[in-house]
């Protein structure tokens, strides 16, 4: 289940004209212009499992309580990083995972090896369950971590290269990371921060 903000195929608008709204605007290069991703934009399945979405970060407030204090106390400068993107959402939206602004949760689910190279600097990987093995594997650093439930890890996803081996009984996984495109919004709302009909959040370091 993906409960993600994304802006990966966000429509820019660094060559579009400044005092014309973006609705009343259409690509020339395409047959139909997605105006709703001139901002960022909720996964399809936050929008079609909402209720479930909801239920879920109730009952997880306290862990993502949990987790925001050990990163503020543990990797203070990261948590900073990764809090630009949490702060700047559009239509004051917000996310209960800050600082990552996309939650994933895989259930009975043995990665093979890979990179997530469309995720921001960091990714959390929270094991839950009653299980025996499922370790998470950093290839690069020789990294075998054996993650009982309750612990956390965080690593650049992007970088390094990870899976988790074989196990038995019942385990899931949280996944909590940032869509790297997001960089864009933060610094200048897709380019569409000259535009005068619209008011944008400004992130100023």
């Amino acid at each position: 289940m993906h409960w993600s903000w994304y802006n990966r195929h966000g429509t820019r608008g660094t060559q579009a004209p400044s005092d014309v709204h973006p609705a009343y605007l259409e690509r020339a290069d395409c047959s139909r212009t997605n105006h709703s991703q001139f901002l960022p934009y909720p996964s399809t399945q936050m929008g079609d499992h909402q209720e479930m979405y909801q239920r879920f970060t109730v009952v997880f407030d306290e862990v993502f309580e949990w987790i925001r204090a050990k990163l503020k106390q543990c990797l203070p400068e990261e948590y900073e990083v990764m809090s630009m993107v949490a702060r700047a959402l559009p239509g004051n939206a917000f996310s209960p995972a800050e600082p990552f602004t996309s939650i994933v949760l895989n259930i009975n689910v043995r990665t093979q090896v890979h990179r997530d190279r469309q995720d921001r600097e960091f990714c959390l990987v929270l094991a839950i369950g009653q299980f025996q093995g499922g370790s998470l594997v950093l290839v690069e650093p020789g990294l075998v971590l054996e993650l009982r439930q309750g612990d956390f890890v965080v690593f650049r996803s992007p970088e390094v290269s990870h899976l988790n081996l074989d196990y038995t009984g019942e385990r899931a996984s949280l996944v909590l990371h940032t869509d790297r495109e997001m960089d864009s919004w933060v610094w200048n709302q897709n380019g569409w921060g000259h535009n005068v009909t619209l008011k944008f959040f400004r992130y100023d370091t």
